[in-house]
């Protein structure tokens, strides 16, 4: 009679073992990996943090830029022409030009309608006649902002007009009677000459470009080179683009291919006082007392 074989108990038992010491062996690696997990991190925390080597630029956030610096308050000076009243007499007199230690003494006239010279031969008064009046061309503006301004005048026998330029030629009176001053509506514009000139006949303004700040480089440049003994230039001659000019022009009385230059560079300028005309100490223009015996040069 065959029987039957029972499991083998040992097997089983070996098995269970097994299992036990790999189960053991799972936790005990967990626990060493764990711990060494537990060291590293504590040593970061205990490890200064390094920075960055970088090259940052601070930048303020609430910092404006620099806001552009305001223009300088101008000083105010009284109320001197009364240009109601010349308007009254001839609307195209926008200005009022004066040099003490000389008789020039006039409104300055641009007209706007008729030809460039057309205050050649026209008076303050509106009357064609010698000797005409003290005036710029169109080409220049009437606030004198361009960096050359021309004026124009006869030379005058007796002084008058633009007569007394050729005092100019004499150097103690170069250097003592300097100062200009061209009055406008609401400003003083203090000039000062720096050049007296026996110029050509031609126009500054065909070989200068008055509207552009470098043409006052070349103009005083070309006037520092005209060899002429009559000639005077200030020791303080010194300009720049920024600079405004202003040059006086008239003939010449025995020099018809020539005229003379006086040359000033505008160094100060101030408000005038607003006031009543009435109330102004007023400048009229003087009266034409020349005859023929003083004829325009």
């Amino acid at each position: 009679m065959n029987q039957k074989r029972k499991p083998h108990t040992n097997d089983k038992t070996l098995i269970l073992v097994l299992v036990g010491i790999l189960a053991a062996a799972f936790c005990v690696i967990g626990v060493v990996i764990g711990i060494g997990l537990l060291k590293s991190n504590d040593t970061k925390d205990k490890e200064p943090v390094k920075k960055e080597e970088t090259t940052s630029i601070s930048i303020d956030e609430n910092k404006q830029a620099p806001e552009p610096e305001p223009e300088p308050v101008l000083e105010t000076v009284p109320q001197k022409i009364d240009f109601q009243g010349l308007w009254a007499v001839n609307p195209d007199a926008y200005a009022f030009i004066e040099i003490p230690g000389t008789q020039v003494n006039y409104p300055v006239m641009q007209s706007s309608t008729q030809e460039e010279d057309y205050y050649l031969n026209v008076t303050f008064e509106g009357v064609a006649a010698l000797p005409g009046s003290i005036y710029s061309r169109m080409v220049n503006a009437k606030d004198f902002s361009d960096p050359i301004t021309v004026i124009y005048g006869h030379d005058m026998l007796d002084g008058s007009y633009f007569g007394d330029l050729k005092n100019y030629i004499d150097r103690n009176f170069f250097d003592t009677y300097r100062d200009m001053y061209i009055y406008l509506p609401e400003r003083q514009l203090h000039y000062q000459i720096i050049a007296e000139v026996v110029y050509g006949d031609m126009l500054i303004s065909d070989s200068h470009d008055l509207k552009i700040p470098e043409s006052v480089i070349t103009f005083v440049d070309e006037l520092k080179g005209i060899q002429e003994a009559q000639n005077q230039y200030a020791e303080d001659m010194t300009v720049t683009s920024e600079d405004r000019l202003v040059a006086l022009s008239t003939c010449i009385g025995d020099r018809p291919s020539n005229r003379r230059l006086v040359v000033a560079k505008l160094v100060d300028e101030k408000l005038i006082e607003a006031q009543p005309a009435e109330n102004a100490g007023n400048t009229a223009p003087e009266e034409n007392t020349n005859t023929p015996e003083n004829p325009p040069a």
